[in-house]
């Protein structure tokens, strides 16, 4: 006879491993407030920088945008720390049409947007004891004040048709950054405003990126529509697998949750009321999707999301290999072997994942009964778009 730990992975009752990754109440508070703190303090701070180095109000202000994994609710609390962090993407959009029209050059157009934003930001860090941090792609706000948190600034630039079309998550109802390509990264600086077609992300040495986080953001939800909260109690499993694996490092979280999302489109069953099975079945591709590259069509058919090195791929494919025969060995106990069932999910998902043999059941055979045949439901086409 098999066993059911899907009470371990997820229960109303009782702790459960999604209920120990969640990040708490404090944490997300923090995380809130700095969040508005920031935003309604840059929406009056760059139109006025705006109008002071360019010499002109902008017609329209900037708009911003949560993305990343609180946009999508895959967050989960740090495992290591240090050097693990909560993080919260927070887009700042500003219309191509406002650089075009001062006749600034896309280069340092990206550079003077980074700069802008850094220095805005400066006085407001002092103020509330946060730490700046200079990223590649982003101004980074490191916390501190005993928060193991930081919010990130992505500067975007946006064709003047889809910049009316920005808006800010709902985030009652949501909240993945992967590297962008670049679009121009010779010394020429080649590129010109009109060859930024779509949302375009801001790099520090002057580069732009094509990256629409929106675009990740609605295909994921039209996921959601397919598999329900499932699919997005899986992406935090996986991903909270990751931070117990690699202290930084490892599969991006965008690429869990499309090797997760498309195995899951595969299946011929849906697996519900039982998350334990719905993960070891994405698990059971898991390790070959790592190895190989990862693309996902309704992103944009031609990117490859998958960033490991060859190495560093070999490695993911082992360690979701090693996870995938735990899976396989845990749910293949007897009942009076529940304790090593545990054992072995735990080495996987560490001090986390409840000690709990009680939350253990018998399979009770009935398990294919309660699986029906997924479904698919009728989804409008999403554009291309580079992963953001």
């Amino acid at each position: 006879m098999s066993l059911n730990l899907n009470k371990l992975f997820n229960r109303n009752d009782l702790p459960s491993f999604s209920k120990n990754i969640t990040p708490s109440p404090k944490d997300e508070a923090t995380l809130r407030k700095a969040r508005t703190e920031i935003l309604d303090y840059l929406k009056r701070a760059i139109p006025q920088w705006l109008q002071t180095n360019l010499g002109e109000k902008p017609e329209h202000p900037p708009r911003f945008r949560t993305q990343g994994s609180w946009a999508y609710r895959t967050c989960n609390a740090p495992c290591q720390l240090p050097p693990q962090e909560m993080d919260w993407d927070l887009g700042i959009y500003l219309p191509v049409s406002l650089w075009e029209d001062n006749q600034v050059h896309p280069k340092v157009a990206a550079q003077g947007y980074y700069e802008m934003v850094r220095k805005l930001m400066k006085p407001l860090a002092e103020e509330k004891n946060w730490t700046l941090a200079e990223k590649p792609t982003c101004v980074r706000v490191i916390l501190g004040n005993g928060t193991r948190a930081h919010i990130d600034l992505p500067l975007y630039a946006a064709p003047d048709d889809e910049f009316v079309h920005i808006k800010e998550v709902k985030l009652a109802k949501a909240a993945l950054t992967a590297e962008s390509h670049v679009l121009v990264a010779d010394s020429q600086q080649t590129i010109t405003w009109t060859s930024i077609k779509h949302i375009a992300l801001a790099h520090k040495d002057g580069t732009w990126g094509a990256s629409d986080p929106g675009r990740v953001i609605e295909w994921f939800d039209r996921k959601i529509e397919r598999h329900d909260e499932q699919l997005r109690r899986v992406c935090r499993y996986l991903k909270a697998w990751r931070d117990q694996t690699w202290s930084s490092g490892g599969p991006s979280s965008i690429v869990l949750m499309v090797c997760a999302a498309q195995t899951l489109d595969r299946a011929q069953l849906a697996f519900t009321g039982r998350d334990d099975l719905a993960l070891r079945h994405v698990l059971t591709e898991l390790p070959s999707q790592l190895r190989a590259a990862i693309k996902e069509p309704m992103i944009n058919p031609d990117e490859d999301l998958n960033r490991l090195s060859v190495d560093e791929r070999l490695e993911a494919s082992r360690n979701a290999g090693e996870f995938l025969s735990a899976m396989n060995e845990a749910l293949a106990q007897s009942f009076n072997n529940r304790h090593r069932a545990l054992s072995r999910v735990r080495v996987q998902l560490g001090d986390r994942f409840p000690n709990d043999p009680d939350g253990i059941t018998p399979d009770d055979g009935q398990t294919n009964i309660r699986m029906t045949t997924a479904e698919p439901r009728p989804r409008a086409p999403i554009i291309p778009t580079k992963a953001g």
